[in-house]
């Protein structure tokens, strides 16, 4: 399956995507999008987020996906990251926001992950 949805950290995590076979070990991703007034609001802030993950130094692509978000969405937004045959002891994670094709912020994290524990990353775009 492959959906972004949000939840709260007590509840269960909808949005998984699977970046390859499936290992034991995950990283929970949260997305979390600001601006000077506060919380962005989809879709009057943001209409879509393209998630992209590579290895360590960016050079293999494991995952490049967009995900178009709708009225009924809210950040933060989760999103659960499985490692796979080609991932390596770290994965670097963009996350870039847009408004009608144009970007509105991105952020960025070098994450450690492994096959036998479960790590959560937190994303902060910050639109200016």
């Amino acid at each position: 399956m492959r959906t972004l949805s949000r939840i709260s950290w007590a509840g269960v995590v909808l949005g998984l995507l699977v970046l390859g076979a499936c290992g034991k070990g995950a990283v929970f991703l949260t997305i979390e999008a600001v601006g000077p007034e506060g919380t962005l609001r989809i879709p009057d802030d943001v209409d879509k987020v393209k998630v992209r993950v590579t290895d360590e130094d960016g050079t293999n692509v494991l995952l490049e996906k967009e995900y178009s978000l709708t009225a009924e969405q809210r950040f933060p937004l989760t999103l659960g990251l499985e490692p796979g045959p080609e991932t390596g002891e770290r994965i670097h994670v963009e996350v870039t926001a847009f408004k009608e094709e144009q970007p509105v912020g991105d952020a960025a994290a070098l994450v450690p992950i492994t096959r036998q524990q479960e790590a959560a990353v937190t994303l902060r775009i910050v639109k200016s």
